[in-house]
């Protein structure tokens, strides 16, 4: 039986194409032809009538909603007052729905936005619509969003869903895919709003976000927070190699196994502070000496190597150097080891490295600096990498994601998941040093009470740092790191959303 077609315009902002679009549409020869008025406009609906189409005037944000409510067709076509699209586009864009393909029709946006993102900082709106696919496992969406118009949907599909989802696209995407609905980006159409989106992103360094991207980031964010309600604050992603049962066993107790206590100096190039170096190392003898020997020369007042699960000599070549040596036979997994070693620090400030990776004095130098000169949080700044590699790795995106999330652009990609980085002592006394099992919700918690962090300096930890097969290698899917950090952020999000006044 054929299908019969809806075509809903939606006319919001602009009335100089539509006499043009609503031409376009009659060649497809539909079953009605619904426009949809924001009530705000002064439009003569009795000429539009006129003309053999059905007006509605509707508030802004129940448009779709309410010209889904009246179509009465199979196939749903939305289109917009912006963009006047020949009928031979639309026949094409229209092929998998009416072919029973497809019950979603996204129009392909990918390979416009990368080509133009590869020469910018990518947009927010990118980074929000990636995030959303990946996090319900439909990457091979990409960017492609409900969001954006043309877009079809199925009477059919949207029923199941409810009608009133569509005041949220993000939201009725959401649902679409919990349901297993087939969706389709099989044809590019070019805009005018695509075209925008490239055009809209200002310079990283401003801090805050304009008006039209915090109102698209926060239909993603309350589509995510629906999502999390019903996955659990890390939505798939756990983090069961957490050793959070000894972490709460020292908070009781407070014993710490030292298996050495190591030497240090007063130093005078932190403005009276003094430094503690906090180092978890897992079987890292042919590297953990370099790493202390390059520590030493910005002068800590002690070098704190928590041994963990570790069956080679990392233990006695940090004891050799003059390490605090804390030694746990099994492994605490990630991030237990620096909370560790911040209960044990006696330094005003704390920086983080890894046993692993080997970085110079001169790069080491700016994060305590910054924080003796008054910050409390500081990070590398990721961000020359950021501009340098595109598309953007998952973990990358969820890192950008959380700090717009946080109204703070200018961090870009600035995490306390990388290393270095350096906090001040005040902030753990303040937080509780146990908030640093998860990096992510340790970042959103200095955000929200206002604590100054910034990224201070640029140190390539990527192409250094080493390769662990059973952690960052797997056959398909993503590895047990990217799982884990992808939870963290998750967290991140979640605690955002709990503590925030969204």
């Amino acid at each position: 039986m054929k299908k019969l077609l809806s075509i809903i315009i939606l006319v919001e902002y602009e009335i100089g194409l539509l006499n043009e679009i609503i031409q376009s549409a009659k060649s497809l020869f539909p079953y009605e032809i619904i426009i949809v008025i924001n009530e705000k406009r002064n439009i003569n609906k009795k000429t539009l009538t006129e003309s053999g189409v059905k007006c509605i005037r509707s508030d802004s944000e129940n448009m779709r909603v309410i010209g889904a409510k009246e179509a009465k067709g199979d196939i749903l076509l939305f289109l917009d007052d912006s963009n006047s699209i020949s009928a031979c586009e639309l026949k094409q864009f229209m092929q998998p729905a009416i072919k029973d393909n497809a019950d979603v029709v996204l129009n392909n946006l990918h390979s416009f936005f990368i080509e133009r993102q590869k020469k910018e900082f990518p947009g927010a709106n990118i980074i929000w619509r990636q995030i959303i696919n990946e996090v319900l496992g439909a990457n091979e969406l990409k960017i492609n969003s409900l969001l954006s118009l043309p877009n079809i949907i199925t009477k059919k599909a949207l029923q199941e869903i409810k009608y009133e989802t569509l005041k949220n696209p993000v939201l009725a995407q959401i649902r679409l895919i919990e349901e297993e609905k087939k969706f389709s980006c099989h044809y590019f159409i070019e805009t005018q709003l695509a075209k925008e989106f490239c055009l809209e992103e200002r310079a990283l360094n401003e801090r805050s976000l304009v008006d039209i991207e915090k109102k698209n980031m926060n239909k993603h964010l309350v589509a995510m927070a629906e999502w999390l309600m019903k996955t659990g604050i890390r939505g798939m992603y756990h983090d069961v190699t957490r050793n959070r049962k000894l972490v709460n066993i020292l908070k009781k107790h407070n014993t710490i196994p030292f298996s050495q206590k190591g030497w240090g100096i007063q130093s005078q190039k932190y403005n009276g502070k003094q430094l503690s170096v906090i180092i978890p190392a897992q079987n890292e003898e042919a590297t953990i000496g370099q790493v202390i020997c390059e520590v030493r020369k910005i002068e800590p007042l002690e070098i704190i190597v928590v041994v963990n699960g570790s069956t080679d000599n990392t233990a006695n070549v940090a004891t050799q150097l003059g390490a605090t040596v804390i030694t746990y036979k099994n492994p605490l997994g990630h991030d237990v080891g620096r909370a560790i070693g911040t209960v044990a620090a006696k330094g005003d400030i704390l920086l983080f490295l890894d046993g692993d990776l080997v970085v110079s004095a001169k790069d080491l130098y700016p994060f305590p600096q910054a924080i003796a000169d008054g910050c409390d949080v500081a990070l590398n700044d990721l961000n020359p990498f950021l501009c340098k590699h595109f598309p953007l790795h998952i973990v990358t995106l969820f890192k950008y994601a959380l700090n717009l999330a946080c109204d703070r652009k200018d961090l870009g990609v600035g995490s306390l998941t990388a290393i270095p980085h350096a906090i001040s002592k005040q902030f753990i006394n303040d937080i509780g040093w146990d908030i640093l099992l998860c990096p992510s919700v340790a970042q959103v918690n200095a955000i929200l009470n206002d604590y100054k962090i910034e990224c201070v300096h640029y140190v390539d930890v990527i192409k250094n740092n080493r390769l662990r097969p059973n952690e960052n290698v797997v056959a398909k899917g993503i590895s047990p790191t990217i799982s884990l950090i992808l939870g963290d952020h998750l967290e991140g999000f979640s605690y955002l959303l709990n503590h925030s006044k969204m």
